[in-house]
């Protein structure tokens, strides 16, 4: 995943190991992957919770170190009180015994105000684990400008209605490289670029990606190597190729992406004055039936915290609404374009933007399902990414491929499964 929120200053992990004079003494930590200037509205309550009670600092690390930082730190015998966990490192954090299961209150406070899958998210076998916080969904993103150029006056809402449009769009140059992509995959170092917009799809098909129990993977089905599929046929149809990153649309030369909220600031600055009439936001164009994949962060508290009581009491304090007001949480993340799955905090914010809007409503409506919580996400992430890569440039044909890929994922999760 590959964002200019998640990158800042690596969090020293001597912080993290000072010693405090007492424990009662102490302030509770909170240690988050933003910035200081990012966290700004969030560190403005941690500094008020220390007039009228334990007291809390923010920590910050850095988004690439922040699961080695978190196990390197608790092998040290010290740890913050307080975690905000990407949803695929909390497979990891919980076979380590990093995490505490919350108390029944804000177990109920989730489940109870939270989106079905952004639960999933901050689920492991069967337990929740935090409070979420940070949501990203999938949609299908346009430039309207381009498809009005071509004649088409909405977004595709099929796949084939999608290549249509595409190859409509599509333009070259004497060297027979792309100018203008109908429609573009993200290149990310992670392989989320390829892999997200896959769940997506593969979703969209009925599909899944893992068994229930995760004993299993079920990438050689027919909704994941059709999906593979769908993706190899717009290179195929030279509609795109890898050369093109979605990560340039704002540029305006890009026709269609499937991408996630986060991206809007980078959109929006990049199409100026004609945002509001040239981008938008529609479902994942797979029919009536569509879904899509989101991807979350929840708050939880360390296992080993000496005021686990407290710690729990300042998440459910930074999540829940303040007289009508949205939470700091919630503060602080609408300042950053990005989303909230609290219904109660939806409801105590403004009203969302048309880019907003839809991304919204997938979390509401249930079309979005959480993104694998797996051991070894990353590394799996990563087969999956390359075999796509293959397949997509043609390299490999998209059966024999997902069979394979599915053989090597199911070696790695045999070791944990």
């Amino acid at each position: 995943m590959t964002r200019s929120k998640f990158l800042g200053s690596t969090f020293c992990l001597a912080s993290l190991l000072a010693a405090p004079t007492t424990a009662q003494e102490r302030p509770l930590t909170v240690a988050m992957h933003y910035t200081q200037e990012q966290a700004a509205p969030l560190i403005a309550c941690l500094d008020a919770y220390g007039t009228d009670g334990p007291g809390a600092e923010y920590q910050q690390i850095s988004y690439g170190d922040y699961l080695q930082t978190v196990l390197t730190g608790r092998l040290a015998g010290q740890a913050p009180d307080i975690y905000n966990v990407y949803s695929i490192w909390a497979a990891q954090m919980v076979d380590n015994g990093v995490l505490a299961t919350p108390p029944a209150a804000v177990t109920d406070f989730v489940t109870a105000g939270y989106s079905a899958g952004t639960v999933d998210a901050a689920t492991i076998d069967g337990t929740l684990w935090g409070v979420p916080t940070e949501v990203s969904v999938y949609m299908l993103v346009s430039n309207m400008a381009l498809l009005r150029e071509a004649g088409f006056d909405t977004p595709p809402t099929t796949w084939a209605e999608m290549r249509e449009m595409a190859q409509a769009i599509t333009t070259r140059n004497d060297q027979d490289r792309i100018e203008t992509a109908g429609f573009a995959f993200a290149q990310s170092s992670s392989g989320a670029g390829l892999v997200h917009p896959f769940y997506a799809l593969t979703y969209s098909e009925g599909g899944d990606i893992y068994a229930d129990d995760r004993s299993e993977a079920m990438l050689e089905s027919d909704a994941a190597t059709a999906t593979a599929g769908l993706m190899a046929g717009m290179v195929q149809d030279g509609i795109t190729d890898l050369s093109v990153d979605a990560y340039d649309f704002p540029a305006g030369g890009i026709g269609m992406m499937i991408m996630a909220n986060w991206y809007e600031s980078a959109i929006r600055e990049g199409f100026g004055d004609r945002f509001d009439e040239d981008v938008a936001v529609s479902a994942i164009p797979m029919g009536e039936d569509w879904k899509t994949m989101q991807y979350a962060f929840f708050m939880g508290v360390d296992s080993a915290s000496d005021r686990s009581d407290a710690a729990w009491d300042l998440v459910r304090h930074l999540n829940e609404p303040r007289d009508g007001a949205p939470s700091c949480m919630a503060e602080m993340l609408d300042g950053l374009g990005a989303l909230t799955a609290s219904s109660a905090d939806t409801a105590a914010l403004p009203e969302a933007d048309a880019f907003t809007a839809p991304f919204v409503a997938a979390l509401a409506d249930d079309r979005a399902i959480s993104q694998p919580n797996v051991m070894q996400a990353s590394e799996l992430e990563g087969l999956i990414a390359r075999t796509l890569e293959e397949v997509i440039v043609g390299d490999a044909e998209a059966g024999p491929a997902m069979e394979e890929l599915d053989g090597d994922v199911e070696d790695i999760l045999s070791e944990f499964y």
